[in-house]
């Protein structure tokens, strides 16, 4: 009696979920029963559950090829050969070695051959089976972009982080087409996500507040959620109301997360993204406001100019904010005797075509000791630091907002209780789910309780600061910061510097008192530009702007720049 086999597949997770497998499964048993003489052992069942034909690595297709070199069966059955391969050159691979092992392979819809003539026409049909693969993606690819391009709705597929997609339903009185609806509680998410950045905020900050706050990344497989997702989502113009079809294509990995894992289900699993003109626009709900989206984009374009990370051998205290006067940006650049410069970033883009900027460089160390010189002494300056101080302590502190915060999910429980009170007293609810669900809100209401006690008393000893000792702080602490601060400091301040080795203008916000008068003078690194600003400029957040046309020089007569051996800027 033979001894026999039998191998199943099916490709996707649908496939699955509609036991196609077991379908499979009958026919192959049937025809098992069938045949005389052939016994199905139970060990040699094999079956490879959503995975894709066009990969030869699978886990019990390699099983059943290393029990066929060991002979523990006799003869293999399959529903068809696309089953063991959706390629041919696979296809004939595993037929071979079934040969060599002196094995039978019998397919239930294909020509099992004796002959060479059989053996080709079972060859020709295994071709077919890659064709009818090629074709049947080509076809639904084409006729989902057509559907897209001429009635600008949506076809099913997973919807971003924010949207719920709701299926399409082709008949009947409930006939609709697809579209995407706002996810509540994930939208929530998305805005703030948008607001945190647009403030300022880096994406490392988002990504420590997402998990402190135990909000998990859309897929759910990790606690944290990664740089490239927050990245994607803050770029997608989805959230701004204008979705993209066909804006992407799946292309093989070429740098796999895991490249030790031996079986892949899916060989396409990066994305290319297509030429902007195939792209297919479709409106669909907008969860931010364009004005913030552009607002986010300006920041990522902002971070992306001064990230610290992108210099992390030499100190540049500006780097990332310097322009040269042709429009290209200035880059840190050490030279042959490790002097350090800003130099224009045109010889480099133009390279290797001759280059069209022949500004030179600046001096490094002594631009940054120049601007700093004169940003620490408007920081400095008493007046200022006073209006400031008085501002903070007129604020609400956090433990106040937290405590507000708190105040309201109390209310919110209480409105929730009652909720619960009116569904068991209509009969909606029974009385053990009511319990249940009063027990829990009791619960979060202790901790609540407890939360705030423990705020409150915090509050009510935290000491009060005089303003004069506040001032007295400020000002020792702007002459003890170090490099890191320094750079922090001018990041909030200053926007943009375009620089020459003989006049710098500088672009940034500062707050101002309204009868205060802030500049510089090209003559003297310590002067003043005189600016009066309206009292309505006065800024909380550093918001109001500096003049436009505020200049500092290089070839000045007092530099005191407090770095006597570079007095003089090096030209390249």
């Amino acid at each position: 009696m033979k001894k026999a086999a039998i191998y199943m597949r099916v490709s996707t997770a649908q496939q699955e979920e509609e036991q196609t497998i077991q379908s499979q499964e009958m026919e192959l048993l049937a025809r098992i029963k069938a045949d005389k003489d052939v016994l199905l052992l139970p060990e040699c069942i094999y079956k490879d559950e959503g995975w894709s034909g066009a990969i030869i690595e699978r886990p019990d297709l390699d099983r059943m090829r290393s029990d066929a070199r060991d002979k523990k069966f006799d003869v293999l059955y399959s529903y068809d050969r696309g089953r063991v391969s959706r390629k041919f050159l696979h296809q004939e691979i595993i037929l071979e070695e079934l040969r060599e092992c002196g094995i039978e392979y019998i397919s239930l819809h294909d020509i099992n051959g004796q002959t060479s003539e059989e053996v080709m026409m079972g060859s020709v049909m295994g071709i077919f089976h890659e064709y009818e693969r090629v074709k049947i993606t080509e076809r639904m690819r084409l006729g989902k972009v057509r559907k897209v391009r001429e009635n600008k709705k949506l076809l099913g597929y997973q919807p971003k982080y924010g949207y719920d997609y709701h299926l399409r339903i082709k008949s009947g009185e409930d006939a609709r087409d697809g579209y995407f609806s706002v996810n509540k509680g994930q939208a929530k998410v998305v805005k703030q996500i948008f607001e945190w950045i647009a403030s300022g905020m880096s994406k490392h900050e988002v990504k420590r507040q997402l998990f402190e706050q135990g909000i998990t990344p859309p897929k759910g497989k990790r606690e944290q959620w990664s740089g490239g997702t927050l990245d994607r989502m803050v770029r997608d113009t989805t959230y701004k109301g204008i979705h993209y079809y066909n804006k992407s294509e799946s292309v093989p990995t070429k740098n796999p997360q895991n490249p030790e894992q031996k079986y892949r289900k899916v060989i396409k699993g990066s994305r290319k993204r297509r030429p902007m003109e195939e792209w297919l626009s479709v409106e669909v709900p907008a969860i931010v406001s364009p004005k913030l989206f552009d607002n986010v984009q300006v920041q990522l374009a902002l971070h992306k100019r001064v990230n610290t990370r992108n210099n992390s051998k030499n100190q540049y205290l500006v780097a990332g904010l310097v322009n040269c006067v042709c429009g290209k940006a200035r880059t840190g650049d050490p030279a042959n005797k490790g002097n350090l410069y800003y130099r224009c970033t045109d010889r480099l883009s133009k390279y290797p075509m001759p280059r069209v900027c022949f500004e030179q460089g600046i001096n490094a160390p002594v631009f940054d000791a120049l601007v700093w010189n004169n940003i620490k002494a408007l920081l400095s300056d008493p007046s200022l630091v006073v209006k400031q101080a008085e501002r903070w302590q007129k604020s609400s502190s956090p433990l106040e907002s937290q405590l507000e915060a708190l105040k309201k999910r109390l209310k919110g429980l209480d409105d929730e209780e009652r909720r619960y009170t009116k569904a068991y007293g209509q009969g909606v609810m029974s009385e053990r789910l009511y319990k249940d669900n009063f027990h829990e809100t009791n619960t979060k209401r202790t901790d609540i309780v407890a939360e705030m006690s423990g705020i409150e008393a915090e509050l009510a000893n935290k000491p009060v600061i005089p303003v004069e000792q506040l001032v007295d702080g400020v000002l020792k602490l702007v002459q003890s910061l170090d490099f890191t601060d320094k750079k922090s400091v001018i990041r909030k301040l200053v926007t943009k510097i375009e620089a020459t080795k003989q006049e710098i203008t500088i672009w940034g916000r500062l707050p101002i008192p309204a009868t205060e008068q802030v500049g510089y003078y090209a003559n003297d690194s310590n002067g003043y530009f005189t600016k009066q600003l309206p009292e309505n400029n006065f800024s909380d957040h550093l918001s109001t702007h500096l003049s436009k046309d505020r200049k500092v020089g290089l070839n000045v007569e007092h530099r005191n720049s407090g770095i006597a051996e570079r007095r003089e800027i090096d030209a390249v």
